[in-house]
């Protein structure tokens, strides 16, 4: 991980280190300090643009991933060039330009990030599904929709088996804003909640009378 600021420390907060050998690159000394105590990872203290990180400190030809995490797009970019020319499988890059994604996509030096598009499209698709589900496919006869829960909903403060959702309708994933996860029978729904529906028979104005009253 190339950066050493809040996108690496939630990572390393939610990725197994006993599974994954990690090595974090940062030219702040206090960050890598913090990190270091924090974290059973290596940390390196130096500025990514210093070429002896890859052909000294670090075994390129070892690294299954490279993520280049830093608030510079340019420096990433850097960072994903190196790592092709090693052959690094997987590239990533946190980038602040569409621009720079689209570079990044024509010479295949990996998979951009777009923070701002990232944030705006999750927006968009919870106001997409404040008052209507918003329909993604079609799975054999399974129909998939995403929908939003507002604090003037039905659903709002009850628990899943408190719905009479028909047997046909599935809750499969829940975006609480955080992260996309399973929701158990027994957790209260919230406010924000963006839901994962699945329906093979049940009419959707049926599953929105449910849920939203």
């Amino acid at each position: 991980m190339i950066g050493g600021g809040d996108v690496t420390k939630e990572l390393l907060n939610s990725v197994n280190l006993k599974q994954h050998e990690i090595i974090i690159v940062e030219k702040d000394q206090n960050k890598c300090a913090e990190i270091g105590e924090k974290y059973d990872v290596l940390v390196i203290n130096k500025d990514a643009t210093d070429v002896s990180i890859y052909t000294k400190d670090i075994d390129m030809t070892a690294l299954d991933a490279i993520l280049a995490l830093t608030d510079k797009d340019e420096v990433n970019v850097f960072v994903l060039t190196i790592a092709k020319l090693y052959n690094v499988p997987f590239r990533l890059a946190r980038v602040k330009s569409n621009n720079i994604a689209e570079l990044i996509m024509k010479l295949d030096l990996g998979v951009p990030i777009t923070i701002p598009s990232i944030v705006s499209n999750m927006i968009k698709n919870f106001l997409d599904s404040l008052k209507e589900a918003k329909f993604i496919t079609e799975l054999g006869n399974m129909k998939l929709y995403w929908m939003t829960l507002t604090s003037a909903d039905k659903a709002i403060g009850r628990r899943l088996d408190e719905l009479g959702l028909p047997d046909d309708v599935k809750i499969l994933l829940v975006f609480d804003g955080n992260s996309i996860r399973t929701l158990s029978s027994e957790e209260i729904l919230n406010n924000g909640y963006q839901l994962l529906l699945m329906s093979e028979h049940t009419d959707i104005e049926e599953i929105i009378r449910l849920l939203k009253g």
